[in-house]
């Protein structure tokens, strides 16, 4: 694959952007590739190279590049001429259909992006409480700031022990004494979680997490573990933060939380709810989400960009489209499809690998069995992972290298994409035999 602009402009921008991306994930060796175009399932690289897109932006193009009917809605909601910094009739439209959408919150408001909308759920919290102090889920990613960046895809060597584990710094940079002042808790594990919220409650003003570990490729927590961790929150006071900003518009049509039947605090969504635009939501229940109203006695909740008028356009025309193109059911079927052929693929070849997922959602783990959470995740076959990753890139399907991260298709994947993917996979599986 030619790729000798990409590698040149690589050379050009680095002198001026460090590394030559604005988002590290972004990164490639030997060098990043850059983007010139997008429709539907497919994106085209400087080079004239096409690649099936399998990314989707995180999962955030839900509906797929360029879709003309989206964009011909929005475009119909900007003529106004507004832009940002002022209150709509717009906002109002766009936060009632939401919450038609997430039935288990009470009150939205809008902001630009996850970690921003994480930010505002913990002061939210601290103020509710008085608490001061974070929990998380280990191997989770919640954002880059100083009290959620902690042991995420943290080295298992310097983890601790699974039942309490370590707090590690996410980043260089970050503050040491509030990297330590957050607790971690495993995924999927209720007895450990009592053990450290019985030690530590007093501090804690919140636990944040993914109720299905998406970051990490798919690994989902039962609505048996989410009520219990809901109940475990109400008898210590932790109010119960579930980040959706992946979950979010694919695992239902209001998140998890409705799927399961169970209504944390508060909660994050961003990604898939604008198709792509920068836009993020903090939802939950009315007593708490008003600590954030204006007036004494509460906390600070602005931003020039929040509620911005062209990501309020690209959430509401979403939002329509998605009900009216039965999005989520689409997905789910085609992702059900995808994960039973790979799988039957791989045990006939006899390799030991399994494709997870929902509402587009997906990731293959090289292991003999599905992880149950970080840890096992990481022990997953990583050298496997990027064979078989590099096989697909090299037949022009759009892919990450890191064995512990996530893909997603979006409704523009349709039957011809579908059939190019399965038999991309299958012929890099031949690659492991």
């Amino acid at each position: 694959m030619n790729l000798t602009k990409s590698s040149t402009l690589y050379e050009n921008i680095r002198k001026f952007v460090p590394g030559g991306v604005h988002s590290n994930s972004r990164f490639r060796q030997p060098h990043p590739i850059y983007f010139k175009e997008a429709n539907g399932a497919y994106i085209k690289d400087v080079d004239d190279n096409s690649y099936l897109d399998i990314i989707m932006g995180n999962g955030a193009v839900i509906l797929g590049h360029n879709n003309e009917e989206f964009n011909e809605r929005m475009q119909e909601r900007l003529k106004n001429g507004i832009i940002t910094g002022l209150e709509t009739e717009l906002s109002i439209e766009t936060a009632k259909k939401f919450l038609s959408f997430v039935t288990t919150a009470d009150q939205v408001k809008f902001t630009n992006t996850g970690t921003e909308a994480v930010m505002h759920a913990m002061l939210i919290a601290r103020t509710y409480t008085g608490k001061q102090d974070i929990a998380v889920v280990e191997g989770a990613y919640n954002g880059w700031h100083d009290a959620v960046n902690v042991s995420t895809w943290p080295n298992l060597d310097l983890a601790g022990d699974a039942s309490e584990p370590n707090s590690l710094p996410g980043s260089l940079g970050l503050k040491e004494d509030v990297v330590k002042s957050t607790v971690v808790i495993p995924f999927n594990d209720l007895d450990a979680t009592e053990r450290i919220f019985a030690a530590h409650h007093e501090r804690l003003a919140a636990l944040i997490i993914e109720p299905t570990m998406i970051d990490v490729g798919y690994i989902p927590g039962s609505k048996e573990y989410l009520q219990g961790l809901k109940d475990l929150c109400s008898k210590y006071e932790i109010i119960l933060v579930f980040d959706e900003l992946l979950t979010g518009f694919r695992e239902s049509k209001g998140g998890l939380q409705v799927r399961h039947g169970v209504a944390p605090d508060l909660s994050t969504f961003g990604k898939a709810i604008s198709n792509g635009y920068p836009m993020a939501a903090v939802a939950g229940k009315a007593e708490i989400m008003g600590k954030s109203a204006p007036g004494p006695g509460s906390c600070s909740f602005v931003g020039t960009y929040n509620g911005h008028q062209v990501s309020l356009a690209a959430s509401l025309s979403f939002m329509e489209l998605y009900e009216e193109l039965n999005v989520l059911e689409v997905l789910d079927r085609r992702t059900d499809m995808l994960i039973k052929k790979f799988n039957d693929s791989a045990k006939e070849k006899n390799i030991s690998v399994m494709m997870r997922g929902k509402g587009g959602h997906f990731h293959w783990y090289f292991s003999d069995k599905a992880p149950n959470n970080y840890r096992d995740a990481a022990q997953s076959n990583k050298e496997a992972y990027q064979k078989f990753t590099h096989a697909l890139s090299e037949q022009g399907v759009y892919c990450s290298g890191n064995y512990l991260l996530h893909h997603a298709i979006s409704y523009a994947h349709k039957d011809a994409e579908l059939e190019k993917l399965l038999k991309s996979m299958d012929e890099a599986l031949r690659t492991l035999v």
